[in-house]
C-alpha cells in the first residue's frame, strides 16, 4: 500500500515544527503545497528539478540542506527518513 501524506507523513511533524516552519513560509501540514509538483528553490535547499517543496523538506531532515529540521532535535529516525522517501517514491499520495 503506498505511503500517505495524510496518515503516514502528517503524523510525523509536531506542532512545534509545523508552527516554527510556517513563520518560514514553508507549509508542512498542507498536503498541496508538500505535493506541488514545481521545481525550484526553496529557502536555502535546491534547487530541485520537481516536488521542490517536499525534496526540500526532506533534505532539511536528512540534514544534506542547513539548518537540519527539527531545530535542535530530536531528529528523524532512518525508519522515519525511509517513510518519508517512500512517500515521495510512490508519488506523494494524499
Amino acid at each position: 500500500m503506498p505511503v500517505s501524506f495524510k496518515t503516514d507523513i502528517l503524523p510525523l511533524f509536531t506542532p512545534t515544527d509545523i508552527q516554527h516552519m510556517k513563520g518560514m513560509g514553508v507549509k508542512l501540514n498542507d498536503y498541496a503545497y508538500m505535493s506541488a509538483a514545481a521545481g525550484g528553490k526553496v529557502m536555502t535547499c535546491g534547487p530541485f528539478p520537481d516536488h521542490a517543496h517536499a525534496r526540500a523538506v526532506y533534505s532539511s531532515l536528512t540534514g544534506d540542506c542547513k539548518p537540519q529540521m527539527p531545530m535542535g532535535g530530536p531528529y528523524w529516525s532512518p525508519d522515519q527518513l525511509k517513510t518519508y522517501q517512500q512517500w515521495m517514491d510512490d508519488g506523494f499520495q494524499p
